[in-house]
């Protein structure tokens, strides 16, 4: 097996970056005694060294064991032995001879931390682009065929608690989330790969996946092929794709479709400006909610239409009331703060990097390098009080991490903003 592609090699550092030594010049990169550059650096390095394959909090079902005659069929027993594995501290992965494995939505957080660290930093953009390309290619080549058009899935066996999902499924959720990276890509790089599978993945959205239908002309899509699930951040996913699709590729059709099934998101808000997950599951957690916001912003942007403004403005202030401490370390739940989840601190970047609440996003940075930073770069799944889930899953902890820092040190610091409006005088 690769263990590194030579297109996602990191150019030549000088032996203090080298040795994870590097310091930034900007002050604003640092928060709490925290180094955030270097951060990004060293978890950048892990992602190539490991070539983007890692193991994941659902992947169990890969093991050799699952495919014994009993244990292939039986649902309960297979779903109970996925969460046993999620939820267990150590991890018997290699034991179970479960594989690390390529996931298209680590591909695309990674192109999209390429793209936005590229933003940051002009000069670096020629080599990134490289690496760009590189992943856009592995996308078109992981995307699962038979469809209308380009879309993805895990590259793993799951169950849920309403049915099973094999290998390759495509979900929007999965094809939102790297439609996202798509669209960023092509503005940081004007990657033409990117907008054409930008494009091809809407007509996923419009042709393949099912509807429910609501009697005012509004609808959510459902999770993916074969799904009945109605779940507020994987519509809106959907509906940003669309959107997004929509600034490269003028059809009426996907502004009108992203527009109703958004009216669908807003209808579903509850009366706090809260979210629950679901039609079915009235939970409100950190990084669903950041999702939505994320995602109602975004199809703003692209669609000028206002109609979700009030939704949004709702949900903000639901999310930075409930979703925080007073210390502003991200809660799992609204009710409940525990655990301190990677995905959860990296959408908490994200989400108030996209509100402009930058100094607090620094200060959720630091907390999620220093409690959950690993010594290699990555990042550990979670905390709860003194005890840590270690197991660098690449997916859900450390390409998340990656994406949000690159994000956040992407924003325009005070001394930037300074020195642009002193230019512009």
């Amino acid at each position: 097996m690769q263990t590194q592609p030579a297109s996602w090699a990191a150019p030549a550092l000088n032996g203090a970056a080298a040795n994870g030594q590097l310091r930034s010049l900007d002050g604003a990169t640092e928060f709490g005694g925290i180094e955030l550059e270097p951060a990004l650096d060293a978890v950048e390095r892990r992602l190539e060294l490991d070539d983007l394959r890692g193991w994941d909090p659902y992947d169990a079902l890969c093991s050799p064991l699952f495919a014994l005659p009993v244990l292939r069929s039986n649902r309960p027993l297979r779903y109970g032995a996925q969460q046993a594995l999620k939820r267990c501290r150590w991890n018997p992965r290699a034991l179970l001879h479960v594989p690390k494995q390529l996931n298209p939505v680590s591909i695309g957080l990674y192109l999209q931390g390429q793209a936005q660290r590229a933003l940051r930093d002009p000069s670096s953009a020629p080599w990134r682009r490289a690496r760009a390309e590189a992943a856009l290619h592995e996308l078109a080549r992981k995307a699962t065929p038979g469809y209308h058009g380009r879309c993805w899935g895990y590259p793993f066996d799951w169950e849920t608690r309403y049915g099973s999902v094999p290998a390759g499924t495509p979900t929007v959720v999965a094809t939102g989330m790297i439609g996202n990276a798509l669209s960023v890509a092509h503005r940081a790089f004007g990657l033409e790969q990117a907008a054409e599978l930008l494009v091809s993945a809407s007509d996923f959205v419009l042709c393949d996946l099912p509807r429910i239908e609501c009697g005012d002309g509004s609808f959510c899509w459902t999770y993916g092929p074969g799904s009945r699930q109605a779940v507020f951040n994987a519509t809106l996913k959907g509906s940003r794709l669309l959107a997004q699709a929509h600034a490269v590729d003028r059809r009426d059709e996907l502004l009108e479709t992203a527009e109703r099934s958004v009216r669908f998101a807003i209808h579903g808000q509850l009366p706090t400006g809260a979210w629950p997950y679901s039609l079915n599951d009235r939970r409100v957690d950190h990084f669903h909610t950041g999702y939505v916001l994320d995602c109602l912003r975004a199809y703003r942007r692209a669609s000028a239409d206002r109609s979700a403004e009030r939704a949004i403005e709702l949900g903000w202030a639901y999310y930075r009331r409930r979703l925080f401490t007073d210390a502003l370390t991200p809660k799992y739940y609204d009710d409940r703060v525990e655990p301190l989840d990677a995905t959860a601190c990296a959408q908490a970047i994200i989400t108030l990097c996209e509100f402009g609440e930058i100094a607090p996003a620094r200060r959720v940075a630091a907390l999620a390098v220093r409690e959950l930073g690993l010594p290699d770069g990555s990042f550990a799944y979670q905390r709860r009080g003194r005890r840590v889930t270690r197991i660098p899953f690449l997916r859900w902890s450390t390409a998340w991490m990656y994406c949000a820092l690159s994000r956040l040190l992407a924003q325009p610091t005070d001394r930037t903003r300074s020195a642009m409006a002193t230019a512009e005088r």
